[in-house]
């Protein structure tokens, strides 16, 4: 989603944009190619050809080794001039980049561990950093970095509707989304936790994605709460955001995105790589984390949440620092920066 964001911004100053992707199911090729993208797919991998290549850690969602996958997208870009070749997948690094680096003339990465090297011109990491420095031995002296909230790929719409940090006299209506596909499903969790006796009076917008594997259960669960109603893989998810006094959602991108309204937020991390950050983050007071996906159940967003209802004032500060720290403008910024020579 952060690269279509980007591509729409790139394609605003009549760049042209092709995508790269792995057929893995639940992908968003469909997607990609309604925003009017063309998809360009690598082999579909199999468990098989996984087994055989001893795959670990984040080599087993690329689904192939990373030498194999570099010569696979050697072949579907062979021929073709690319100016810029923009990686966004953490099995991927300079072993990797050093083999495409012939076929293109400037390459991007979008990281957010800083646990490998980069042959790259341009890093990207969007997230809250406290240790400015932690690429300098990971990329080369020449590569220019972007390091934090301030160049977030966040689609207009965030900027467009951003508005003054929110009052927070009551809490009256919560957003869910943790994100399109919610494996663990904390949405469940969460509307059993907005079922009990003092969040049942709450106005409740729930948003999940297509590919939902539980979608079936969470219609029923909503069709038991007057005050609920479910959104599915929704364009306008900023005026939902807009809508709520708080927001209860996972770490990684749509943090930015509640942070650049200045929605105050309840997050779980589903994620290894999101528990750093969004821990500074609740530290310094930008948003209130619950913890690992693994240790929270509804008692867990049972208590936050009625704690917000009976004193929103931390709301109202959160809203107001979270909108100093993220303008929304990340991805023009970046975007601009591609350009520049």
């Amino acid at each position: 989603m952060r690269c279509l964001t980007l591509a729409e911004e790139l394609r605003n100053d009549d760049i042209t944009i092709e995508f790269i992707t792995r057929p893995h199911p639940g992908n968003l090729d469909d997607y990609i190619i309604s925003k009017g993208f063309k998809v360009r797919s690598l082999s579909s991998p199999s468990n098989e050809i996984q087994l055989q290549q001893d795959l670990i850690g984040y080599e087993l969602l690329l689904g192939v080794n990373q030498l194999i996958d570099a010569d696979e997208t050697i072949k579907v870009i062979s021929g073709d001039r690319i100016d810029y070749l923009i990686i966004d997948h953490y099995a991927l690094d300079y072993n990797w980049e050093k083999k495409l680096r012939p076929y293109t003339v400037k390459i991007m990465v979008i990281d957010g561990l800083a646990n490998r090297r980069h042959d790259c011109d341009l890093l990207l990491d969007q997230n809250y950093i406290l240790d400015k420095a932690r690429y300098d031995k990971l990329v080369t002296s020449s590569t220019l970095k972007l390091l934090g909230p301030k160049y977030a790929l966040l689609r207009k719409d965030f900027l467009i509707n951003r508005k003054k940090c929110k009052n927070n006299n009551e809490v009256n209506r919560v957003f869910v989304f943790f994100g399109g596909t919610d494996a663990d499903n904390l949405t469940g969790i969460s509307l059993k936790a907005l079922s009990q006796s003092g969040l049942r009076h709450l106005f409740v917008d729930v948003v999940i994605g297509s590919s939902n594997p539980h979608r079936k259960e969470l219609k029923i669960e909503i069709g038991k709460n007057p005050n609920a109603k479910l959104y599915i893989q929704v364009d306008n998810i900023a005026k939902l955001m807009l809508r709520a006094d708080v927001a209860l959602g996972a770490g990684g991108t749509t943090t930015w995105e509640r942070m650049a309204l200045g929605l105050p937020s309840m997050v779980v991390t589903l994620a290894e790589n999101q528990i750093n950050v969004t821990r500074d983050l609740d530290k310094d007071g930008y948003l209130k984390w619950l913890g690992n996906v693994d240790e929270v159940d509804v008692y867990t967003i049972y208590n936050s949440l009625l704690g917000a209802v009976k004193d929103p004032s931390q709301l109202r500060v959160q809203s107001c620092r979270c909108q100093s720290l993220v303008k929304g403008t990340g991805a023009r910024v970046v975007a601009t920066l591609l350009q520049s020579d």
